[in-house]
């Protein structure tokens, strides 16, 4: 039998029991025979349960539909109708249908204001997240979906583990303190999986009362400082890199001058030597400082790739336009072999223009006086590669890690005679890097080096973008 079923006949025999009981003493006392006797207690029973049906139906129904209410989910509306009962029951519907448009509009307000409070996370710059008291992620904003989704193959954030998707030691301590009841902890850390990114992680506690351990218990707020440590840093580096470039000539301009206010004051000749030797050495100071600040930019911009289309194919075409009174100086011709090109790549003109007449330049400089410089182009996949081959002395194979160092050379005393500042492959790694790209080095001595490249095409979805 159903519940239904045994609430009706529970109450059909509560309400019939007075009569019954006067039914059965009458028998008992032989007033009634037993045969009229049990078929009046069967009317008796039987009319009750006919009164009692529709008023236990219908509060049946009223139960059924309250519990719906409580079990609706946050995110669902309650569908409430208006009572057509009168009397007590109908009084208690109404009472129901009040409640229902009441909890309605509350938890039209509750949705209403948990959206609004949902866009203005996602609207953050900054990456924020929750987390329960098990340090399990809660929820996560769209900055912090784009920053941790994918890291250690993590796609979906929900319910994971902090520890699975940041993995450093200073704010995993911090979250453990601040849900052991200490107060705001703030630590950096610095990715280094992708692009070193560096960030300052404010912990708070969430001192709303948590009725389970699935609430949230701490609140991570992430601001990226990568641009400010990279200034401090480059600042530093600026410093320690121009007192050391810069104190050769900037001593051999001290002495030049000396020797024209002193023996060579009346000599026109050595006048004029050293005026060229002062020319010779102020270029490679704006040089060095050109090529420090451009490094600079370049890396403070470096964790954001750029999103233009460049039609790589011309602009190489430029740059062996721009670099054509070189060659014919060292007597260098250059071969294109671009058609791979055949449609943009995703980045920055400007700094792309940079990157390959640091190349083709060190390929003049350094290939032999009546060789070819080749560019060559291929691309897979989606990703183009591109190639400056020289036809040079080659570079010994313990160098090649360290090329792209600041200063560094393999051959100071040549560099600096053929004009070079030591950071030119520095520039071209770094803007490699923020296209998302790599450089890569080939050489052999004595037969050459092929410097790559490797850039995204642009897509469809990046135009549509």
């Amino acid at each position: 039998m159903t519940p239904k079923t045994n609430h009706l006949l529970a109450a059909a025999l509560c309400l019939g029991l007075p009569g019954t009981i006067a039914l059965i003493a009458l028998i008992a006392v032989d007033r009634l025979s037993l045969g009229p006797g049990l078929i009046a207690i069967a009317f008796v029973v039987g009319g009750t349960a006919v009164l009692v049906f529709r008023p236990l139906s219908r509060l049946r129904q009223l139960g059924n539909r309250l519990e719906g209410l409580i079990d609706l989910p946050p995110e669902s509306a309650a569908e409430a109708g208006q009572p057509d009962d009168t009397g007590a029951i109908g009084d208690v519907a109404a009472a129901l249908f009040r409640l229902e448009r009441s909890w309605g509009r509350d938890r039209k307000q509750l949705r209403d204001g948990l959206q609004a409070a949902q866009l203005l996370f996602d609207a953050l710059p900054d990456p924020l997240v929750t987390l329960d008291a098990q340090a399990r992620l809660v929820y996560a904003n769209a900055a912090a979906r784009k920053l941790l989704e994918g890291r250690h193959g993590v796609n979906d954030l929900a319910g994971r583990d902090l520890s699975a998707v940041i993995r450093q030691p200073g704010i995993l301590q911090a979250v453990t303190d601040v849900l052991g009841g200490m107060s705001t902890r703030t630590v950096e850390f610095t990715f280094t999986d992708r692009v070193d990114q560096s960030f300052e992680a404010r912990v708070e506690p969430i001192r709303a009362n948590a009725s389970n351990d699935d609430d949230a218990r701490a609140l991570i707020l992430m601001r990226d400082v990568t641009a400010l440590r990279r200034g401090e840093q480059m600042r530093a580096d600026f410093v320690a890199n121009v007192s050391h470039e810069l104190r050769t000539p900037l001593t051999s301009l001290v002495g030049f001058i000396e020797t024209l206010r002193g023996p060579a004051k009346d000599d026109p000749a050595a006048q004029a030597r050293f005026l060229d030797l002062m020319d010779t050495q102020s270029t490679r100071m704006t040089r060095i400082v050109n090529d420090l600040l451009s490094l600079s930019r370049i890396e403070m911009n470096e964790h954001t790739p750029p999103r233009d289309a460049v039609n790589l194919k011309q602009t190489i075409a430029t740059v062996a336009d721009l670099l054509a009174p070189q060659m014919r100086a060292r007597d260098v011709s250059i071969e294109l072999s671009l058609d791979a090109l055949d449609r943009p790549v995703v980045g920055q003109a400007e700094e792309l223009t940079q990157l390959f007449q640091n190349l083709i330049e060190n390929a003049i400089k350094y290939g032999r006086t009546g060789s070819v410089v080749r560019v060559e182009a291929t691309v897979r996949d989606g990703v183009a590669s591109v190639s400056v081959i020289d036809k040079g002395e080659g570079i010994p194979r313990e160098h090649i890690p360290r090329l792209t160092e600041r200063f560094y050379r393999v051959d100071t005393a040549r560099s600096r005679e053929l004009g070079g500042t030591g950071l030119g492959l520095a520039i071209v790694k770094h803007i490699a890097n923020r296209h998302r790209g790599e450089l890569s080095i080939q050489s052999e001595p004595g037969e050459g080096s092929a410097f790559t490249v490797t850039l995204r095409m642009r897509r469809d979805a990046d135009t549509a973008a």
